[in-house]
Formats: structure tokens, sequence, C-alpha cells
């Protein structure tokens, strides 16, 4: 003879509230001592170093950008160290450069094309990983009002000559 098997349910859970796995995005960390002066999502571009592209944009990726000083120095000098980041949405960094004197900007529509001088790339171009490189990177900003505002913030940080 078959027993009928009898299950009790103690509890019901829905969907909504089993744990859920952290989401990819990363957290915002503050560095002590340094403070944000200027932030905007763009898409970078890089100018590749190989002779026969010299037309093509290498897209790097969409990040956040943030450009970064020392807290409690003057703008515009080598010593409040301005540094552009720009970091995708996990995390990935995909520039990270100072501002230095003398840089110069060129304003494209909805983009700032500029010099930055930033590592190797990890694929073995410009000298791997080690050897810092001047490369020209192209930020593509929403709008035109936020491309002014960004070269405006590079101009403005950067050190005096």
């Amino acid at each position: 003879m078959v027993r009928p098997l009898i299950v009790e349910i103690h509890s019901v859970f829905t969907i909504n509230e089993l744990e859920q796995p952290s989401s990819p995005s990363v957290k915002k960390s503050e560095e002590k001592g340094i403070v944000v002066v200027h932030e905007l999502k763009c898409k970078l571009y890089v100018k590749p170093s190989d002779p026969a592209d010299r037309d093509a944009w290498k897209e790097r990726g969409m990040g956040q950008l943030y450009i970064k000083c020392k807290e409690g120095v003057d703008k515009g000098t080598k010593e409040s160290k301005p540094t552009i980041v720009v970091r995708n949405d996990v995390g990935k960094l995909l520039l990270n450069a100072l501002l230095y004197p003398g840089i110069k900007t060129n304003l494209q529509k909805n983009s700032v094309v500029a010099i930055f001088h930033s590592l190797g790339d990890n694929d073995g171009n410009d000298g791997g990983n080690n050897s810092v490189v001047a490369r020209t990177f192209l930020i593509r900003t929403k709008t035109e009002e936020d491309r002014n505002k960004l070269a405006t913030a590079i101009q403005e940080y950067a050190p005096a000559s």
C-alpha cells in the first residue's frame, strides 16, 4: 500500500523577498584629502598610435569622468595635483592622468579632444603597461553645454605654467 506524502509549507516567499545578488556597479568611495571638482557621464575614445589607423578613433567605453584635486590647496597649482579620471560602471579605469601646464583642448561637436599622459595599454601597445605615453583622447559628452563646462574645468584646474 502506498501512503500519501504530506508536506507542510511554513512560509511562502515571493521572488522579491528572495535575496538578490548584488549588482556589478561599484560603490563610490571617498578619498581623504581629495575633492571632486567636476563630474559628468561621457564616452571615451583614443586615437591609435598605429600610423595605418590615423583617422580612426578606438572606443574605450562609457563611464563617469571626475576631475579631482587635493583639498585645501589653491586651484591651478602643481600642488593641487589635478587629475582626470574616467571609470566605467563596474569600476574599470579607462583614463587616469594628471592635468599639466599648457594643456590644449580642441572643442568639437559635443566633445573635447586633448592629449593626456597615461599608462600604455595592457595589450602591449605603446610600450606595455609600465610606461607613460602621450595619447590623444576624445571625450564625448551628452550636450554642448556639458562639453563647454568640461573644457572650462580642464583649463581652470590645470596648473599655471
